[in-house]
């Protein structure tokens, strides 16, 4: 079964274009299914009914796997039979079509407060490399909207942040998002001379000769699970839930950007969202906050 998944998801990554993260999730996804399995005695997918994916879907629930985590789950077990129907002309009813469905509510992504989301870009100390650092950081999260892995691969020929007449107007950055897809972040303001101010005096102490923008101690790339506990490190110095992580500034981007007038295509562009519906889960939040705006000013609220 292994061998299986491991030529699958060869092919993922040869003929997709899906990103490497998305591909080892799918790789762990599998994995866990196989090892499952093996506890049934069935030892190739050819032998595997949709009552067994059905009980593997249950047992996930009960161990505690979030609602999106089953639904990539089923979406990879998918996935694999079709491949397995392409490529290795496997007969016979496809369990995975008739295991029946993992239903998704829709939950609003956590969102900080302005207030909230300033303290915390405020909470590293400006005056040491490592809090400049994590300043830019955070910068990068809210101010570009950058998912972690975005921030943390960004690179200096990615920057352009003082491309245009007026150092006043936004600069651009250069971003590889999901998929290898690029897109152009517009980015100034508070934001841009936090970035700058990391460039030109805490970078400068660390490793010489580095592509990326974001260092760690030794010199090298900072990587997403260092990123994360800075965030959660800084987020309880001010007082913000320990499970804060860095998906929640780039959603509180998102969400202050509507609420300050942006429009939805636009904030879509901004996030480098393929599916204007990934977008709209923000705009709920919008009109959240207006109905709570309404209930406290109108006279007839």
């Amino acid at each position: 079964m292994q061998a299986r998944i491991n030529e699958y998801v060869g092919s993922l990554a040869a003929e997709a274009g899906l990103a490497p993260l998305t591909i080892e999730a799918y790789r762990h996804d599998l994995g866990r299914a196989a090892a499952f399995l093996s506890t049934r005695n069935i030892l190739c997918w050819e032998d595997l009914s949709p009552d067994d994916i059905a009980d593997f879907l249950a047992v996930s629930r009960t161990d505690g796997l979030a609602p999106a985590s089953q639904v990539r789950l089923l979406s990879s077990l998918r996935g694999l039979f079709r491949w397995l129907r392409a490529e290795e002309g496997l007969e016979g009813r496809d369990p995975t079509r008739t295991a029946g469905k993992v239903h998704l509510w829709n939950r609003l992504p956590d969102v900080l407060t302005p207030e909230d989301a300033r303290a915390l870009l405020d909470a590293p100390s400006p005056k040491t490399w490592i809090g400049q650092r994590d300043r830019a950081l955070m910068a990068l999260l809210y101010g570009g909207g950058l998912r972690v892995s975005e921030a943390v691969s960004l690179k200096l020929d990615g920057l352009s942040l003082r491309a245009f007449i007026g150092d006043e107007a936004p600069g651009i950055l250069h971003v590889l998002g999901k998929g290898n897809k690029e897109r152009l972040v517009p980015f100034g303001g508070i934001a841009r001379s936090r970035l700058e101010h990391w460039l030109e005096e805490g970078r400068t102490t660390r490793a010489k000769g580095r592509r990326h923008v974001l260092l760690s101690k030794s010199g090298k790339s900072l990587d997403r699970h260092r990123a994360f506990r800075i965030v959660r490190q800084h987020a309880l110095k001010v007082g913000l839930d320990g499970r804060t992580h860095p998906h929640i500034l780039r959603h509180s981007c998102a969400t202050h950007l509507l609420l300050g007038g942006g429009d939805l295509r636009s904030v879509q562009e901004f996030l480098g969202h393929a599916d204007l519906r990934t977008t709209e889960l923000y705009t709920h939040l919008e009109v959240d906050q207006l109905q709570s705006y309404h209930k406290l000013h109108h006279p007839r609220g």
